[in-house]
């Protein structure tokens, strides 16, 4: 059932408010007069007073809403009438008189059992009073589906005398996903006046215009990502699990047509500085997808239904822009204690709305959930189903260590090469990722404040005065470690945990290189 018939059997069940959130007003206005079907429809706005809904004319002086409202409570009968408030986020909000006589309206329809008024709220963005939540429905307009974009790039091909390449027409639908018929237009009139074209260039244009509406929004944040997938180290199955949905988003229409499902997303958790951020980020490199990061922070609002609103836009949002990566970093930050009742009430709306939408969402959003400690989640969010995958990233093992290493080295472009990783390894357990980095750029600084060489010298000096993260927080790592395994996390890393077998292996390799190696000679662990 679409949007519109959903309305249509609310209006015919005598609901009697329903809430309309859209930015295009003109596909409201089209929405509201097909519903009507021949209903008088009378409109409040807030620039204008009461208006003729078909030109916005004004009927007379201007007047307020609640005067507005108080009219129409007079008018003996409103049989057959559509009341449309406009701008009403901005309308109730911190009126009261406008909120008591618009409840009075719905009760006078209500008791009125001749009466058949609907009454439209109609605006950007939602505003539900409690007083008024037992009456209202939200509905949300959605963007022009595939078939809409499509017949819009013809429309605009045929207005102007222009063939448009079905491969380029193709593309251009899945780039203007999301978007309204408004800003599909104004994009495509933009692309055509640069070259009188519609080509391959207008699909950058529209990118960019996405970015733009994030960077608006104020409560997404698009993330500028430098580092590829290659410069986060170990993590090897995790990476390779990217790498196989990201070749699938990347061929997402091919992939539809043979039977394979949208990826969903995947949530990483584990302890902190092994990566997980960082792999998020190198994500985006490897998906060719946009970052947006979702701050629950940024979300709570300062009204009664500010924050579920701000959920219900960021989410709209990331649909509006996808295909897209939506990183929610920190998630236990967000959940913690629902369903253990210590939760707040409007933390556990958000959480719910969040759960429903990774749920029930069609649109290519891939989502990346991070966390350090989930013994604070509730448990709906951790059940197979909500997410493709969830892995727990461990402190790394002895191989990862030396490809860590090996890979902030390079960074900071020194040769590897030089440096004997095995002598380093036995001395780094426990070490995090980012304990490593930290060496390392000690290291590098050092040396160039000494006036010395870049070598294992240095590196060892370094990690000697830094202690390591695990044995700071053994037993809290201890109990995160129990509980991964516990609800069956599958591991980012291919080589054992910490203390198993590969530990052992290694210890053998770095024995073997010592005494192989000459005084003066350094090694090469190949990775």
């Amino acid at each position: 059932m679409n949007l519109r018939q959903r309305m249509r059997s609310h209006v015919e069940s005598f609901y009697p408010i329903l809430y309309l959130v859209t930015f295009e007003e003109d596909k409201g206005d089209s929405l509201i007069r097909d519903l009507a079907d021949g209903r008088k429809i009378l409109e409040w706005n807030m620039a204008r007073g009461c208006v003729r809904f078909d030109t916005k004319a004004p009927l007379g002086p201007y007047m307020s809403l609640p005067d507005a409202l108080e009219n129409w409570l007079d008018q003996p009968a409103l049989d057959n009438h559509f009341l449309v408030i406009r701008d009403a986020h901005f309308a109730l909000r911190d009126v009261p008189l406008a909120i008591s006589r618009l409840k009075a309206l719905v009760r006078s329809i209500l008791d009125d059992d001749g009466a058949r008024a609907t009454i439209f709220l109609v605006s950007s963005e939602s505003f539900v009073p409690p007083e008024l939540e037992r009456f209202i429905t939200v509905f949300d307009l959605p963007p022009p589906e595939e078939e809409e974009i499509s017949r819009l790039i013809e429309d605009h091909a045929k207005d102007h005398s222009h063939v448009v390449e079905k491969e380029i027409a193709d593309k251009l639908v899945v780039a203007l996903r999301g978007l309204g018929e408004y800003e599909i237009t104004r994009l495509l009139n933009r692309g055509f006046q640069r070259d009188m074209v519609i080509g391959p260039d207008d699909i950058k244009l529209v990118i960019e215009e996405k970015k733009q509406i994030v960077r608006k929004s104020g409560i997404l944040e698009l993330v500028s990502v430098a580092g590829e997938m290659e410069s986060v180290g170990g993590l090897k199955l995790l990476k390779a699990w990217l790498n196989d949905k990201a070749k699938i988003m990347r061929n997402l229409s091919a992939a539809q047509a043979h039977g394979v499902e949208t990826p969903q997303g995947a949530m990483i958790a584990g302890m902190p500085g092994c990566g997980k951020s960082m792999t998020a980020k190198a994500a985006s490199q490897l998906f060719g997808l946009p970052l947006l990061r979702l701050d629950i922070g940024s979300v709570m609002g300062r009204y009664v239904g500010d924050s579920e609103a701000n959920m219900r836009r960021a989410l709209s949002l990331a649909e509006s822009v996808s295909p897209c990566i939506l990183w929610v970093d920190e998630l236990e930050k967000a959940f913690a204690g629902i369903g253990s009742g210590s939760g707040s009430e409007i933390t556990s709306r958000l959480f719910g709305y969040f759960l429903t939408w990774m749920q029930e969402k069609t649109k290519p959003v891939f989502v990346l959930a991070t966390a350090n400690d989930v013994s604070s989640l509730p448990p709906e969010l951790l059940r197979k189903g909500r997410f493709d995958e969830i892995f727990y990233v461990d402190f790394p093992t002895p191989i990862e260590r030396a490809e860590i290493l090996k890979v902030h080295i390079e960074k900071r472009k020194k040769d590897a090469t030089k440096i004997y990783l095995p002598e380093l390894i036995d001395d780094t357990d426990g070490f995090s990722g980012a304990d490593l980095e930290g060496v390392v750029k000690d290291a590098v600084e050092r040396s160039f404040l000494d006036g010395e060489d870049f070598n294992t010298a240095g590196l060892a000096n370094s990690i000697r005065k830094k202690q390591a993260h695990a044995k700071m927080v053994k037993e809290k790592a201890e109990e995160v470690r129990r509980k991964f395994e516990d609800l069956g996390f599958r591991s980012a890393s291919e080589s054992p945990p910490i203390g198993a077998a590969a530990l052992q292996a290694m210890q053998e390799l770095i024995s073997t290189a010592r005494k192989a190696r000459k005084a003066t000679v350094y090694g090469v662990v190949k990775l």
